[in-house]
Order: structure tokens, then C-alpha cells, then sequence
């Protein structure tokens, strides 16, 4: 069975270069590499492909985001398995053979493997006196620096969650690896990270595919979602590992990260949630629009102007995720069964 790796990069060639050494020295005969190469300069299709021989390069003239670019490749894409890298991350070894290996031992109903991503280089705790720009806060609450020497190597996820909010988050945060660690988690998660997964053909056109308005952030959960809606299952493949620059594409806590997560989510949660989650994520919306309004600026998740942009695009926003939520058909009990699996 054939497979393709989708990488989509904008703006970063050196991280992508990385990026694609290591699926190269890893790749086989039944193993095409797919470049998106967003906002592509003039004769960037021709550089590439003359530097890694057998690189297929689909040229996208404007940015169209992770989802759209991810879209682009598929376009072109002849494998039945689809492998996901973000541009920023390094394949371990045997990431392509493990990952895919686990796609298809398991049973039909399994379309998706999320990868074990690690971050690139050491950590410590966090100190007192750390500069709060240059911390990170894991799921539970611990605080990490990196290190300048050594240090602990951290997860960056072993797939993806979804809270009973409509929260998306990456399973394991910033838990230590082994040995260091506990065991990475052996129970399925919810969704995988668009950054490293490998994903069925089939299973992923039968859904509709990646949902190119949310351009960026949330589209990955929004697939699982479906997925899971359509009666698939995910697992995770903990030997599959990928190193990933954190925010090497873009900031994780700019203004475009925070606006894009609100909206996403929102959009998410109205195709796929029963009415009571749509209702709950709505209502919990409005509630945080309120508090940021009358917080001080440094409390605020959005800017008053990031929330007039946000409830002046939600009509459109939401009449075309109710129209997508009618083409998917899924009926209400398929909604609560998938809702059952979700954190609380």
C-alpha cells in the first residue's frame, strides 16, 4: 500500500529543509513527499525539486493556511495512507514504518494514528524569577524553562483532547518523556495532531476532508471529530516520534493563535457538538467576550477590536458550519456517543 507525507511550509525554508531530509532518509518506493509551499516566490517549485530529487512541490500563489495547504497537496497526492508533518518538526527513526505499520495492523475501523511529538531540547523546572514570557505551563499546572544545558526532554503531545468546553488541547503537554516520565499514555485519544499523524485515504475523503475555512488551528480536531462521528476509531503509535521546534511556524500565544482558537472552536463545536454543547460553548463565549471587555489588557484573552471581528464574521461563520453540520448528516445519538468519550 502506497503512502504520501504532506509537509506544508510558509515562509520557514530552513526548518523545512530540515523537515525533509529526515522523511528522505527514511522514505521508500511506495513513498511520495508532498511540499505545499504556501505564498510560493517565483521559482520555488523549480529550487526544491532540484534539491531533493523526487520531491513533489504543489506552488500555492497566497497563504492558505495549514488546512488549505494540506488540502493542496492532497490534490496530488496517489497514496491510500496520508502521513502529516508539520515543516517544523524532525522525523525520528522509523517515524514513516512505525507510524504506518500501526495504521494498518489494526482493524478497518481505525483511520487514524497519532504520532508521539517531542520537543526540541532540554527543560527545567521553571523558577521564581523566570521570565513569565519564557514559560511554559503543562496541562496540570507545571511550569517548564528550557535548559541551556541538558535538561529534560518533554512531550509536545501524543495526540489530541477535547473537553466537554470545546477546548482542544495536546494530550500529555509538556509531561517529561521516558525515561524521565511516566509511560506514554496507552489508551486511545480523542483526535491527533496535524503536525504527525498518518490517516486512511478513504476514510478521510468519506468525511470530507480537512475543512479549509479554519484555515489554521482547530482543523486538525475538527477532522478527528468527524471521524469519530463517521463510527472511526484513532490510536496512537508511541514509537512513531517526530522532534518539534515549538512554535517554529508561528507564535503560540500571538494574537493570531488566540483569535483563530476562539473562532475555530466556535465553528468546530457547531458542526459537530449535540445542541447542549453548542449551546454550552455559545453561552461560555459570550461570557468570556464580557470579562475581557471589562479586564485590563494584560487579563484579556482577545482584544475589544479581536471581538467585533469575531461577531461580525460569526454569522457567516455559523450558517456555514450549520450547513456543513446538514451535508455530514450525522444523527443526534452519534453526537452524544462521540460526547461521551470527552474530559470533563
Amino acid at each position: 500500500m502506497e503512502s504520501t507525507v504532506i509537509v506544508v511550509n510558509w515562509r520557514q525554508p530552513d526548518l523545512t529543509r530540515r523537515c525533509l531530509e529526515s522523511l528522505f532518509a527514511q522514505v521508500g518506493p511506495a513513498t511520495e513527499v508532498v511540499l505545499v509551499e504556501n505564498e510560493a516566490s517565483p521559482g520555488a517549485r523549480a529550487e526544491w525539486e532540484s534539491e531533493f530529487s523526487g520531491l513533489v512541490v504543489v506552488a500555492v500563489p497566497r497563504n492558505l493556511g495549514f488546512a488549505g495547504g494540506v488540502a493542496r497537496g492532497l490534490d496530488v497526492a496517489s497514496g491510500d495512507v496520508i502521513v502529516l508533518v508539520n515543516n517544523d518538526a524532525v522525523a525520528g527513526p522509523g517515524f514513516l514504518e512505525i507510524g504506518t505499520e500501526r495504521l494498518l495492523e489494526g482493524p478497518m475501523e481505525v483511520a487514524a494514528v497519532a504520532a508521539t511529538v517531542l520537543l526540541e531540547g532540554g527543560f527545567r523546572p521553571a523558577a521564581p524569577d523566570d521570565d513569565p514570557e519564557h514559560v511554559l505551563v503543562g496541562n496540570a499546572g507545571a511550569r517548564w524553562v528550557r535548559s541551556e544545558r541538558g535538561g529534560t526532554t518533554l512531550i509536545n503531545g501524543t495526540g489530541v483532547e477535547l473537553t466537554a468546553d470545546g477546548n482542544g488541547h495536546d494530550r500529555d503537554w509538556l509531561v517529561p518523556a521516558p525515561p524521565d516520565g511516566p509511560p506514554v499514555h496507552s489508551e486511545r485519544p480523542f483526535g491527533f495532531s496535524g503536525g504527525a499523524a498518518f490517516i486512511r485515504r478513504r476514510a478521510l475523503d468519506d468525511v470530507g476532508g480537512f475543512d479549509e475555512s479554519l484555515f489554521m488551528y482547530y482543523e486538525d480536531l475538527d477532522l478527528a471529530w468527524r471521524l469519530r462521528l463517521a463510527g472511526h476509531e484513532i490510536v496512537h503509535a508511541e514509537d512513531a516520534t517526530t522532534i518539534h521546534v515549538h512554535a517554529g511556524s508561528s507564535s503560540s500565544s500571538g494574537s493570531l493563535v488566540r483569535y483563530q482558537s476562539m473562532r475555530n472552536r466556535l465553528a468546530v463545536v457547531v458542526r459537530n457538538g449535540s445542541p447542549s454543547m453548542v449551546t454550552r460553548v455559545v453561552a461560555r463565549t459570550v461570557g468570556k467576550c464580557v470579562t475581557d471587555l471589562l479586564s485590563t489588557p494584560r487579563q484579556r484573552q482577545l482584544e475589544p477590536r479581536d471581538w467585533l471581528r469575531l461577531w461580525s464574521e460569526a454569522p457567516r461563520l455559523v450558517v456555514g458550519a450549520l450547513r456543513s453540520r446538514c451535508r455530514d448528516g450525522v444523527g443526534p445519538r452519534d453526537r452524544v456517543r462521540v460526547e461521551s468519550l470527552l474530559r470533563r
